[in-house]
């Protein structure tokens, strides 16, 4: 059985956006990744920045449909060290906010 990197830290990805986030750096571990806001046809996607500066989906919540499917919460998301964010890609979105929740 794999050793679960301890990381009990809370990330804010995003604070009432309408857009992709800036970039974040984690400790790495497994977390809870939630989005919550008004998602307006919007695709929500956790992103991790490649060793050569490439921005990669982790994980994408496809065409999130007005507000009725949020709040959104994954749990056990593994991933390394580095830098993540919070990339919206079309519809209308608006005061959306994103967390990254540490299970140390």
């Amino acid at each position: 059985m794999p050793i679960r990197r301890a990381d009990d830290t809370a990330y804010t990805l995003a604070s009432s956006v309408s857009a992709t986030g800036s970039a974040v750096a984690i400790k790495g571990g497994q977390y809870i990744f939630m989005v919550e806001g008004t998602a307006g046809g919007t695709t929500a996607s956790l992103q991790i920045r490649t060793p050569n500066g490439t921005w990669s989906n982790v994980y994408a919540i496809d065409t999130l449909v007005a507000s009725a499917t949020l709040p959104y919460v994954d749990t056990m998301i593994d991933l390394p060290a580095g830098d993540v964010r919070l990339a919206l890609t079309g519809g209308t979105p608006s005061a959306i906010f994103a967390y990254l929740i540490g299970l140390g």
